[in-house]
């Protein structure tokens, strides 16, 4: 059996642990949190701190692995570095870099001719203060390196709202580097690639929906996206671009977008596979490709034929409650054994405070759901999310 370290052990993570098993591979799952919750599903658990270069080093050093798979970005560069010192197939440091950070990644793109919005680069509140007449308002504000997940990211309307803005991204910066966008109206889309030496196929391809929060978090992702064809093939063209600038010639990106008739324009680009149902589920319903497998084979070695990819229907939806604390959730276990349900879960528990989201991370729970098309995915989310009752106690 080949061994594959997987660096992230996280709740979301259980079923990349379950496909790899089934596929095969022995897993050897690596994660900081001693009680990661994915843990009990590998055949190894290994406590450190994976997003330390040298500390994964020097535990892979002595433990070899056939491949090292990072599952989110706090891994991504560290497994570039490991892969690269011991031989093992994966992208450069310098593109696991680029992927990460936004500032880097906006640079590069800039330099190959792939569009951006106006952004510059800031380290202070007068930096920003001094230069954001030159994206105006409105802008975006988020920091070049949180780890994912949305962390720190708004929407500023006005010059009263930078403090503020500034304030909220602050605890997530991990690099002393913020970047501020212009904001661009359109429809944002999620794209997942895999590229297989050096050539990027699309898998799977959503369209978001969000409130009109100065978070913008989405509240659900619909596949496969609404566009014609021209804008299907510009999405699509745009992208594998953007993914060879980087340097992710081997192994999964998940790219954001927003596309505006045939105006499009890149948000950002992890090199890993989508987060939370995406990666081991949500891609596999739409595309018939079980991903977690292919990479692994793909990272070890194995020849890899990627037959028809198909565009089957899914929603990844998101409960958005009223703002309060959570006092009951009514309905779920019979929605779960709905036809066309794929999971369905809370993640917030009683007591806690629902409705605030300031990034994915505070969604209540998820509705994954697949259909023939995107029209009966979504009506089975629809109506599943109808059928949820939040019982709320008001804030006063």
């Amino acid at each position: 059996m080949k061994k594959i370290a997987v660096l992230g052990a996280g709740f979301y993570n259980i079923n990349v642990y379950k496909k790899l098993k089934e596929g095969g591979f022995y897993t050897i799952a690596i994660d900081g949190n001693n009680e990661a919750p994915a843990a009990e599903y590998a055949d190894e658990f290994v406590n450190l701190n994976f997003s330390d270069k040298n500390i994964l080093f020097d535990y892979l050093k002595s433990n070899p692995v056939d491949a090292i798979m990072p599952i989110n970005d706090w891994g991504t560069v560290s497994a570039a570095f490991v892969s690269e010192q011991l031989g093992l197939k994966g992208i450069s440091e310098e593109a696991a870099i680029s992927a990460t950070d936004k500032g880097i990644m906006r640079d590069t793109w800039a330099k190959n001719g792939i569009p951006n919005p106006k952004y510059f680069i800031f380290s202070s509140i007068k930096e920003l203060e001094e230069n954001v007449q030159a994206v105006r308002y409105p802008c975006v504000i988020k920091p070049t390196d949180s780890g994912g997940s949305g962390r720190g990211i708004s929407v500023l309307k006005s010059k009263e709202d930078l403090q503020w803005a500034y304030e909220f991204a602050k605890p997530y910066v991990r690099n002393n580097r913020f970047i501020c966008e212009s904001f661009v109206d359109g429809i944002e889309l999620t794209i997942e690639t895999i590229s297989i030496e050096g050539e990027v196929y699309v898998l799977a391809m959503s369209d978001k929906e969000k409130p009109d929060l100065r978070t913008r978090v989405a509240t659900s992702l619909n596949y496969h996206a609404k566009l014609d064809k021209k804008q299907e093939a510009l999405v699509q063209e745009t992208v594998k671009k953007a993914v060879k600038s980087l340097g992710i010639h081997t192994g999964m990106a998940h790219t954001e977008v927003i596309i505006n008739n045939m105006e499009i324009v890149m948000v950002e680009m992890g090199a890993r596979g989508g987060g939370g149902h995406i990666f081991h589920t949500i891609i596999e319903a739409v595309s018939g490709i079980n991903a977690p497998l292919t990479v692994a084979k793909l990272l070890t070695g194995d020849k890899i034929e990627l037959n028809l990819i198909e565009k089957k229907g899914a929603t990844y939806r998101f409960f958005n409650p009223r703002y309060g604390i959570l006092k009951k959730v009514i309905g779920l276990e019979d929605v779960k054994k709905w036809n066309g349900i794929l999971d369905i879960g809370i993640l917030k528990k009683e007591g806690e405070v629902v409705g605030d989201l300031k990034n994915s991370l505070e969604r209540a729970g998820y509705i994954v759901s697949k259909g023939i098309d995107r029209e009966t995915a979504l009506e089975i989310a629809k109506k599943a999310e109808n059928t949820i009752q939040f019982e709320i106690e008001e804030i006063l």
